[in-house]
């Protein structure tokens, strides 16, 4: 070991962490461009950007989660912070120096199959952040060891131009700069074990390179001893000298948004520009970077993630060549919105389907979910040594490869927690005595599949010292593809309860594979909400967009229930969000129709209006603001409702809101219609 420092790790962990044997073998690697032999594997790389800053680590968030355009400091109303990203980390923004977020990664990549980490390294320069960026690397070096996964730096040499532009150093010392950081890596990190080489080498990738040129290069190159292999981007190989690999990358270019037929092109030019050189293949899930809506500068470009399709494909590309390398790019650029790594919108999508290519012999999705649970319940349970105490030997099991104990005991501190005041992630010093929060609860236990297992989870969170209270079942929206559920912050200490429930997505399922899931919760809250103070009499069921389609459904179509032995009619009521009324979009999608022919069947909570139904409230954006006819497909349905003889359904449209900002405005209205319907406080 080279005796790095464990930043911001407690004594007890420290000891846990430097102790551990590592549980696999490491060995060299053949040829990146080699011929791969019969049984032999690719070696699945993560490239991992060590750059993040929160408040309650470092001291105050970092550029990479404001681009000096947004505070994390603001929560939105489904517990989100505002950060520059169009993505959402799935454990919400954290540190990069955070010990509880680095073992969570490299526990998600272990179990996903992921061999390692390409770190996006800036050197050793205090400049800027830079300096935080080295020691957050540093950090993250004993869990890549104690979970047997390979390490492999790629050098931005950007910050030596920076450092000369910002005056820390003058042109003529940029040989002696790059020298400095890529001597510290040959005598800390070049001859560690579990350093990538390649026919003894170690690898080296340089982003670009964007500053030094080829001459600069043999000059550092010459005095070092451990003959690194250089890999730079297709375009820029020549300025690393004659034995230089490429690396592909996103092909963005010139703020264009690019078809799938432009992208592999390009990438098939990227493999012909390194003139037969070897190439380290990407797979990638698109690109939306942040940098326009930042204010900082126009897009690089736009490359759709088409529901997954661009990573699988990426991904079997890069797997059916002979490289012994493949880069996953990235785990976790948020602002360029190339991020693998679980997220609010996509789930545990990507790291699925690189499970199903990793060759482990018993791949599982359930087991992604695990390492997300023990980040979570650290948070919430922080100074409790007992609870520390299991959720460490949990984290032990998880390295040991023995998911089903670690599950067990996580379930214990989990039962345990939500005995205790209300604690939320995003708010982990501020606990509510009055309410308690329990997570994770399977409503569909006996599902036969790991997806399902993962998805068909809900949170509860109940009043502490009152009984009889009503509870709404929360189902979040995504257009059917996309989403997490959350306990939204206006439902907070309202004297009610909330069950957010999580449901199987589009394209992994088709209808009526979520519609089944949403009656499923539904049925599980009308069981067990008793046993939790509340009131089965008093249930209803909401959500916004999709989720509020799947309400309407849920509550209209008595099949749903059904199923469970339950009559539909026993629905205290459903608040449908801005969600459609004819066939839902992704439903129209599975079945070959284009987004722009309505259809009204047995899958539109409009083929199902009836005047028996239970009470009704729909709720709208401004109808010039709104998704195009949602506000008209809403005043429909109501006044089809009241057609039928219902004499409790109500529409109100929220003038001034989108449909992304209506549900704040909206929730109000959805508590007068809860305490209206059940006479509560």
């Amino acid at each position: 070991m080279t005796g790095l420092p464990l930043l911001g790790l407690s004594r007890s962990r420290a000891t846990r962490l430097l102790f551990l044997p590592v549980a696999v073998a490491l060995c060299g690697l053949g040829p990146v461009g080699g011929e791969t032999g019969e049984g032999e594997e690719h070696l699945l790389l993560a490239h991992y950007m060590p750059w993040y800053a929160t408040r309650g680590v470092s001291g105050s968030w970092g550029w990479h989660w404001t681009k000096d355009a947004r505070d994390p400091d603001e929560i939105r109303w489904d517990g989100r912070r505002r950060i520059a990203s169009h993505d959402y980390p799935l454990i919400g923004p954290y540190d990069s120096r955070d010990p509880d977020a680095l073992e969570c990664h490299v526990l998600l990549m272990k179990l996903a199959g992921i061999g390692g980490v390409i770190v996006d390294w800036y050197g050793i320069s205090e400049y800027r952040d830079y300096g935080q960026i080295h020691e957050a690397t540093q950090a993250l070096v004993p869990w890549l060891r104690k979970a047997g996964l390979r390490l492999a730096i790629c050098y931005e040499d950007q910050s030596i131009k920076h450092r000369v532009a910002g005056g820390a150093i003058d042109a003529e010392e940029t040989v002696e700069a790059g020298l400095a950081d890529l001597r510290w890596l040959e005598e800390n990190w070049f001859g560690d074990e579990i350093y990538v080489r390649l026919e003894g080498r170690p690898v080296v990738p340089v982003f670009g390179p964007q500053y030094l040129e080829q001459e600069q290069w043999d000059t550092i190159r010459e005095k070092l001893t451990s003959d690194p292999l250089l890999f730079g981007l297709p375009h820029a190989i020549e300025q690393l000298g004659e034995d230089s690999g490429g690396f592909e990358w996103p092909p963005v270019r010139d703020g264009k948004r690019l078809t799938a037929a432009q992208w592999r092109e390009d990438l098939e030019a990227m493999a012909t520009s390194a003139g037969g050189r070897p190439v380290i293949p990407a797979a990638f899930p698109g690109f939306h970077d942040y940098y326009a809506e930042a204010g900082l500068h126009a897009s690089y470009g736009f490359i759709d993630p088409r529901d997954g399709q661009t990573f699988a494909e990426t991904l079997s590309r890069s797997l059916t060549g002979t490289a012994r390398v493949v880069q996953l790019a990235t785990w976790n650029d948020f602002g360029e919105g190339t991020v693998i790594e679980p997220t609010w919108k996509y789930g545990y999508r990507y790291l699925e389907e690189v499970q199903r290519h990793s060759g482990l012999d018993s791949p599982d999705p359930a087991v992604l979910r695990l390492p997300v649970r023990l980040y979570e319940l650290r948070q919430r349970t922080a100074g409790n040594e007992e609870a520390t105490g299991l959720l460490d030997d949990a984290a032990d099991m998880l390295f040991a490869g023995e998911p089903d104990a670690a599950r067990g005991l996580l379930d214990q501190v989990r039962d345990w927690a939500g005995t205790l005041p209300a604690v939320f992630p995003e708010m982990p010093l501020q606990s509510d005595p009055d309410y308690r929060l329990v997570t994770d609860i399977p409503y569909r236990p006996g599902a036969e599949s790991g997806y399902a297992r993962n998805r068909c989870e809900l949170d509860l969170y109940v009043p502490a010292r009152k009984k009889q209270f009503p509870t709404v079942v929360w189902f979040h929206g995504g257009g059917i593809s996309t989403g997490q559920r959350s306990i939204p912050l206006a439902l907070r200490n309202r004297g009610i309860a909330v069950a957010a429930a999580n449901y199987r997505l589009s394209p992994r399922v088709e209808a009526p594979s979520y519609l089944e899931d949403a009656a499923a919760a539904v049925a599980w809250v009308f069981e067990n909400i008793a046993s939790y103070g509340g009131s089965p009499d008093a249930v209803f069921v909401s959500g916004h967009s999709a989720g509020g389609y799947l309400a309407s459904m849920v509550a209209l179509d008595k099949r749903w229930l059904a199923a469970h032995d339950i009559d539909a009619d026993r629905l205290a009521g459903a608040i449908p969000f801005s969600g459609h009324t004819i066939t839902h979009f992704t439903v129209r999608k599975e079945r070959g129709i284009p987004g722009s022919q309505p259809v009204v069947d047995e899958w539109a909570p409009l083929y199902h209006v009836r005047g028996d139904a239970p009470p009704l409230l729909a709720i709208t954006g401004d109808r010039d603001l709104e998704l195009m006819g949602r506000y008209e497909e809403n005043a429909y349905f109501v006044r089809m409702m009241e057609n039928a003889g219902h004499g409790a359904s109500e529409l109100r449209e929220l003038g001034g809101f989108d449909h992304g900002g209506m549900p704040e405005p909206a929730f109000p209205l959805l508590l007068d219609f809860v305490r209206r319907n059940v006479g509560g406080e």
